[in-house]
């Protein structure tokens, strides 16, 4: 299976977790360069922590769990090369991490969100593939300037919530006027 590579493309609270839940979630969007896709993964909090952390000059008051097992794998001469996410199942992405150590390549499951964490602080290429990028893979909105075809609203809402959950009000703020006028226009006189 062919391996594609993730950027980060931005990280923000998520609105859309459980309201009864005890434990605020965000929203870690990657990118995959090539299709544009965008891929969306819910993590908690010390994980989102984490990478921005990875991601700042924030230096914590003590080091967190990421930052001490980044220590213990340097210290001891393991080398993270890649991380990759393989699977999507029941909205859960499962990943691996290669490491080398001696000449040894050693690959370990863990959950993507730490994986992540990890690639950061070891400044390494993310991977997926295209099996989780057509289960989980979400196509940027669509503006009437890239498009010839009318979207249908259901597809201008999805674009909607996509572009609150970044944070990209501007974009929210076109497509709800697109909405808008759709709606206005389907309307019985």
């Amino acid at each position: 299976m062919t391996k594609k590579e993730l950027t980060i493309l931005g990280l923000t609270t998520d609105r859309t977790s459980r309201q009864d839940s005890d434990h605020e979630s965000y929203l870690l969007l990657l990118l995959e360069k090539e299709s544009g896709l965008r891929l969306p993964v819910i993590i908690g909090t010390n994980e989102a922590q984490a990478i921005i952390i990875a991601t700042t000059d924030i230096q914590p008051p003590r080091p967190f769990t990421h930052d001490s097992f980044y220590n213990v794998m340097v210290c001891f001469g393991i080398e993270l090369k890649e991380v990759y996410i393989y699977q999507v199942k029941n909205d859960i992405f499962y990943a691996e991490m290669q490491c080398e150590q001696n000449g040894q390549t050693h690959r370990f499951d863990t959950r993507a969100s730490d994986a992540i964490a990890m690639a950061l602080r070891f400044n390494v290429p993310i991977y997926t593939n295209d099996k989780v990028l057509e289960a989980a893979g979400v196509a940027p909105f669509r503006t009437e300037e890239n498009t010839k075809r009318e979207e249908s609203p259901s597809e201008i809402k999805t674009a909607l919530e996509i572009a609150i959950k970044n944070e990209d009000y501007e974009t929210a703020a076109i497509l709800r006027d697109k909405l808008n006028n759709l709606k206005s226009r389907n309307k019985p006189n």
